[in-house]
């Protein structure tokens, strides 16, 4: 069983990770959930590893940086080797297993959705522990703003899943099985929560379109939302919110919109920095919003926004 993990992951595979949207706060909870007692994150130019007590070794870089890791690592004998594939791009990646000890070699691409390829075989084929992911930040491993989770459930709260999923997996997903396509009209969030949905390779089976509108003239022509409304109750309010999602809205497609107040500044003592709509309409379907109060810097803001959307938009998406 693994009781010591390390990270190993060069600028550029900093880099990648920033690219994907995957923050080092899922690969320490889905090695946890590989059996993992303690993991740690290092950069690579560090060279930490040599001298490191660790039973696992992961290493995210490049090809010629990995290769330089080989050629550290000496003459000794490097026990059996398994030469595994990736996609996005493809790619050749490599477990050894020697002493005891586990050293994967990732090079650069995605490795967020095919992690399975490379848990398992740290976990030896064995099933992974249940990772339960709620939409908070209250469970031990803090995963990013507004994301948590932990290897025991917490009764505090709905839990989105007890599989490690990304939130915009589960999304996907459901609106697949659901048969459903999803649309988003944007606001606050200047599109995250589209462009977060379709990091998922086969969105495109489900993503319809989004609109990202700022002013209120956008809000009008792109959306259909009325002009008295806005000049009545303000583009940050649930009545417009639920307008916008409804202009967005017909028998076949889910559409989910927000609006708010990510700051830094255009805050007031009725709608202050962090006050967010967000509603879900779907045709035939009673429209659901909600209002959120958010604290942190302008990208926190954005960021605990979409996952609060998505995570409305997946309990819906669930009943119907």
């Amino acid at each position: 069983m693994m009781k010591r993990a390390q990270w190993f992951i060069s600028e550029q595979g900093f880099n990648n990770l920033m690219l994907a949207g995957i923050s080092t706060g899922w690969l320490k909870a889905w090695l946890f959930s590989a059996g993992a007692k303690y993991v740690s994150i290092h950069r690579l130019k560090s060279d930490s590893w040599h001298d490191s007590q660790a039973d696992t070794q992961l290493f995210f870089a490049t090809d010629n940086e990995l290769e330089a890791v080989i050629e550290q690592h000496g003459n000794s004998d490097p026990g059996d080797e398994n030469c595994f594939r990736l996609e996005n791009p493809e790619r050749s990646c490599f477990h050894y297993l020697f002493k005891g000890r586990h050293m994967v070699l990732l090079s650069l691409g995605d490795i967020a959705f095919q992690r399975h390829r490379w848990l398992s075989l740290l976990n030896e084929g064995k099933p992974l522990l249940p990772l339960y992911v709620r939409a908070d930040d209250s469970l031990p491993f803090l995963l990013e703003p507004g994301l948590s989770s932990d290897l025991s459930k917490s009764s505090d709260g709905p839990v989105l899943n007890a599989e490690g999923l990304l939130i915009e997996e589960q999304v996907i997903a459901a609106l697949v099985e659901k048969k459903r396509s999803i649309r988003t009209v944007e606001s606050c969030t200047a599109g995250g929560i589209v462009a977060r949905l379709c990091r998922v390779p086969g969105a495109s089976g489900v993503v319809d379109r989004a609109w990202v509108t700022y002013s209120n003239r956008a809000k009008q022509e792109e959306v259909g939302v009325a002009a008295d409304l806005l000049q009545q109750y303000g583009a940050v309010s649930e009545k417009v919110v639920r307008a916008m999602a409804e202009g967005g809205a017909d028998a076949s497609h889910i559409c989910i919109a927000v609006s708010g107040i990510a700051g830094p500044g255009g805050g007031s003592d009725e709608k202050p920095v962090g006050m967010v709509w967000v509603a879900v309409a779907c045709g035939g379907h009673a429209t659901v919003s909600r209002c959120l109060h958010l604290k942190g810097a302008r990208h926190e803001i954005q960021s605990r926004t979409v996952i609060a959307a998505l995570s409305l938009l997946l309990t819906e998406v669930e009943q119907l």
